[in-house]
């Protein structure tokens, strides 16, 4: 039986609001790699007849979601499998108009929900893997644990394995769990306690639904999609985040925060009432497909012009919800905690409402921590790892920050037509990171 979470993100998926997330890698060539490096490669992947999820599942006929798994014959590997080659100078540029074009095309459910496309001609003796799936089948930290299955931290290991061929490795299960408590019921007293305070507790850093404001970020969508990129040292909010005494996600949703003040003021925009975010939380332990999260909500307090003095009040905001959340003692009663936050924003979505009334809040910033060291495929170094992920009626823009080897490969996802000029958010987001380290006198030595 498929999970409420995942069944939702089918449930409420249009033509024009598709569900779908990506993963954009980029690769340095080996030293010394022949000229038909890539055609190898994507050679001995067409070959493979072997497929283990979520590369084999298809949506079952009916009218409750669920999976079906497919023999080898019935999937079609040259549809789901494409090398294609990027336009001269195979800039950043190119790759991102590149990503934004495949991103925006819905995932077609007659098949296995996935697409894998192989890229050359990125300058610097680069290239690109773009993979897409539903996010009904995977999370962020679902998608960390699916790539390092597929790759290797040795860079002379040059046979790692074709990435669909990978059976899900999954994590044992916490050492306090019993057997009594991984069946136990969920603590519903805690959990009405905590669904009261976020909607009753009156403190100004606490955000309740649906009373966030309106803003060009909470429309209703077209099809087509605009994908941005930065990539940003770890270290830099490391030192923010000790000389302050807040956490990495204060810094990052900080950021975030100055970037859509700025982008709103240029517009005219700005409300008076701050802008809230959703913040995916991992509660993830031995699943293999799916999504396994709550959500924390954050103030951004968008309308403090103070670098300083808005992160703090972020801190504030995240700590309170943190603190919630850590009245939830079991996984259960968490994950029914993210099912009532997200669940009347899907209603919306699923009633053809969602972009016109007030959101439940007004984006989804994620922070996600990917591998510490460098990974490696057929000897080829994996330079960044960027995050696009799904956008829908009434949250017109997703930011994801994910970590890997010393930097924070940060994605900005949006609606083309719902929010203009999406790629100065990425430009800001950067900007504000600067003027951060210079108001606060924090450099590297």
């Amino acid at each position: 039986m498929m999970k409420l979470a995942d069944a939702g993100f089918l449930l409420a998926e249009t033509p024009r609001s598709g569900a779908q997330v990506s993963m954009l890698t980029t690769w340095h060539l080996p030293k010394n790699a022949p000229a038909t490096y890539l055609r190898n490669m994507v050679d001995r992947w067409r070959q493979s007849r072997h497929f283990e999820e979520p590369f084999n599942l298809r949506l079952k006929p009916g009218l409750l979601p669920d999976w079906e798994r497919l023999a080898p014959h019935q999937i079609d590997l040259d549809y789901h499998l494409r090398h294609s080659a990027l336009p001269a100078p195979g800039g950043e540029r190119e790759l991102g108009i590149l990503a934004s074009r495949l991103h925006s095309n819905p995932l077609d459910r007659t098949r296995p929900l996935w697409e894998m496309h192989v890229i050359e001609g990125l300058e610097r003796n680069r290239f690109a893997v773009f993979l897409k799936l539903h996010h009904s089948q995977v999370d962020g930290m679902g998608a960390i644990a699916m790539i390092e299955r597929f790759l290797s931290p040795d860079p002379k290991n040059t046979n790692t394995p074709i990435w669909w061929e990978v059976p899900p490795r999954p994590s044992p299960p916490p050492e306090s769990a019993t057997k009594k408590s991984r069946f136990a019921l969920p603590r519903l007293d805690k959990l009405a306690w905590a669904l009261g305070d976020i909607y009753l507790n009156r403190s100004d850093d606490n955000v309740r639904p649906f009373t966030s404001p309106k803003t060009t970020l909470n429309v209703r969508l077209q099809q087509s999609r605009r994908v941005a990129t930065q990539l940003i040292e770890i270290s830099r909010l490391e030192r923010i985040a000790k000389h302050e005494g807040v956490s990495m996600n204060d810094v990052a949703l900080c950021m975030a925060a100055g970037a859509l003040r700025r982008y709103l003021i240029e517009r005219g925009e700005l409300p008076e009432k701050s802008l809230s975010a959703g913040v995916p939380v991992s509660i993830r332990d031995n699943e293999s497909v799916g999504n396994a999260i709550t959500f924390l909500l954050a103030k951004l307090n968008t309308g403090i012009a103070d670098h300083y003095d808005r992160l703090h009040a972020i801190h504030r905001s995240t700590s309170l919800s943190k603190e919630r959340l850590r009245g939830l003692p079991d996984k259960t009663s968490r994950e029914l905690l993210g099912a009532a936050l997200l669940g009347p924003y899907l209603g919306q979505v699923g009633l053809n409402l969602a972009g016109r009334l007030t959101p439940v809040h007004n984006l989804i910033i994620s922070n996600v921590p990917g591998p510490k060291k460098p990974m490696y495929m057929n000897g080829a170094q994996m330079e960044a790892f960027y995050p696009i992920s799904a956008v829908m009626d009434g949250q017109a823009l997703n930011i994801t920050f994910l970590s890997y080897a010393g930097h924070y490969a940060v994605g900005f996802t949006s609606c083309r037509y719902g929010v203009p000029s999406m790629q100065r958010i990425a430009v800001y987001t950067g900007e504000v990171l600067e003027e951060m380290e210079q108001k606060l006198k924090v450099h590297a030595a």
